[in-house]
């Protein structure tokens, strides 16, 4: 199925989901084409890895290293600080070896046969580095400066040829890779790059691999060895974390370079650091384009790369930064802007901001949107049983001081539909009453809401799994909450009402066939309740109460 879309209305929506949401990043295809080096012999790329640094071939697969820059400088932190290029140059000859290595002992274990032909023939492998900023750092180089960007233009110019003559070497000594062809990949625009004495060697012995460089973002890697992540700023000197399996739900860390230095140096605090420590929402947007941009013209694959930005950025901006990095020579591009994904890091700058803007609101009211509600470990709290058409349902109530807080609804097997509209709903209120929300208006909201089938439960008339909810917190909260009747609606029972008719529903619900609805099980609508049991006519699921 084809439709036809205006391209800047596409453009518009893209954007505009990037700034709001941080998604999706961008992939510019033609320069990525453009820029490889195995565009011949079955060897073009089709596609990416999941964050993009590394195009693929078809039945293409990753194979990824990266060396910690930081760890490369002699002297960090005084006037002669500077690259230990004897050190770091065995690392990267070391590293494309140990690379190409891997090649050959997966072969033999790839889930496919055309994926192990792909990796045979191209034998394409991605160096990369981590740990750029805080080797800048240590070099007393500040990230956002025209000195940065002259550094490290000559740092991966240099780190490039490193790395493609140690993939020639391979090559003397073990072979070319098998679809190898010397013109064919002397005539790539990237390898025309390369100083003449490498092309000239290229011609002579061949590469060992198709691709050699590849930038990852180096998410989990980094954080392994403490250091700031693939060619990103410092993100922050210190952030919270959240962490559900620690004593603490929110704590206070420092980046390790930078509690390091505080340490070594006997600073109070982040705030004495020199001004060659940067952090990322400081640094002009446009300026990370350009160091990518500068960064990529030595990389034949890709990089991975997050541009922060501050919440306040416009879409306009946000589209301005996404064609800098097409003109720049970017193959991809994201930007992250503060705030759009919640609570997984929070630089103390926003956390501070947040409490002044709720400190500001004070007694704005109910409902409040700047009101914030941070949940203790324990909360504690009541659960209501309830027998439905569908199988029972359990509505726990938790609550502190202030009031009801959360709400878990649990009804039906994992994986089927009553079990995800069911905690769809209790997460909707709990966010609904952790924002300020009243108890009273999603009583009133869910109560009286019919289903198919309404039943009776210990004097309790349940019209669906909304109203068995609404009346679960009128039971937890006291909140009696009268709903309007609509017009031909018959009048409700009173208490006593109620009462006296429950025992002969009750009755005739478990003696008789009380409707029809939705299996737990298998989807169908032919779930019936009969002889103290609910059996499905369809799938044989059965549940006795």
């Amino acid at each position: 199925m084809e439709r036809k879309i205006r391209a800047r209305e596409l453009w518009r929506e893209l954007v505009q989901s990037a700034r709001d949401w941080a998604e999706p990043g961008l992939i510019f295809w033609d320069t990525v084409k453009r820029g490889s080096p195995s565009e011949y012999n079955g060897m073009e790329v089709v596609t990416t890895n999941p964050c993009s640094e590394q195009p693929l071939q078809a039945y293409g697969a990753c194979d990824l290293g990266s060396i910690n820059l930081s760890a490369f400088v002699v002297d960090e932190f005084t006037e002669g600080a500077r690259v230990d290029w004897e050190g770091l140059e065995r690392a990267v000859r070391y590293s494309v070896r140990f690379l190409d290595d891997v090649l050959d002992y997966n072969m033999g274990r790839h889930p496919l046969k055309e994926q192990e032909e792909a990796s045979r023939t191209s034998r394409r492998i991605g160096l990369g580095v981590t740990g750029l900023a805080d080797m800048l750092a240590k070099l007393r180089i500040k990230y956002d400066s025209e000195e940065a960007l002259d550094f490290v233009d000559e740092f991966f110019n240099r780190f490039k040829c490193v790395a493609y003559d140690a993939s020639i070497e391979l090559a003397k000594e073990k072979g070319a890779f098998p679809l190898f062809d010397a013109e064919k990949h002397l005539s790539m625009p990237f390898i025309r790059t390369l100083p003449s004495e490498l092309r000239e060697k290229i011609a002579r012995f061949g590469l060992r691999n198709v691709a050699v460089l590849t930038v990852p973002p180096v998410g989990s890697g980094s954080v392994l060895v403490g250091t700031s992540s693939g060619i990103e700023p410092i993100f922050a000197f210190s952030y919270t974390r959240r962490s559900e399996s620690l004593s603490k739900e929110y704590f206070k860390v420092y980046h390790p370079l930078v509690g390091e230095y505080i340490k070594r140096f006997g600073l109070k605090d982040e705030s004495a650091l020199p001004d060659y420590f940067v952090e990322a929402h400081r640094i002009n947007p446009e300026f990370r384009v350009k160091m990518q941009g500068t960064i990529q013209k030595h990389i034949d694959s890709a990089i991975s790369s997050t541009v922060n930005l501050p919440s306040d950025i416009t879409v306009e901006e946000v589209e301005k930064i996404y064609m800098l990095a097409w003109k720049s020579g970017c193959k991809g591009i994201t930007v992250y802007r503060e705030g759009s994904r919640e609570g997984v890091l929070i630089t103390e700058e926003a956390k501070s901001s947040e409490k002044t803007e709720q400190s500001q609101s004070g007694d704005a009211g109910v409902g409040s949107p700047r009101k914030n509600w941070v949940r203790p470990r324990v909360l504690s709290g009541q659960t209501i049983k309830f027998r439905l058409p569908q199988g029972s349902i359990y509505i726990t109530v938790n609550g502190d001081e202030e009031g009801i807080k959360e709400v878990f609804v649990n009804l039906g097997k994992s994986g089927s539909d009553e079990k995800s509209y069911s905690e769809a709903i209790g997460r909707l209120i709990s966010r609904y009453l952790q924002h300020g929300g009243d108890v009273r208006d999603v009583i009133k909201s869910l109560k009286g809401i019919h289903g198919k089938t309404s039943t009776w439960d210990q004097g309790v008339q349940l019209l669906s799994v909304p109203d068995a909810i609404a009346k679960a917190l009128e039971l937890i909260s006291g909140q009696e909450v009268p709903v309007p009747r609509t017009t031909g609606e018959q009048p409700q029972a009173s208490p006593a009402e109620k009462g006296d008719a429950a025992a002969s529903r009750t009755k005739a619900f478990s003696d008789d066939v009380v409707g029809v609805s939705v299996c737990p099980s298998c989807g169908e609508e032919t779930l019936v309740y009969e002889n103290g049991c609910y059996t499905c006519k369809t799938c044989a699921y059965t549940k006795c109460e």
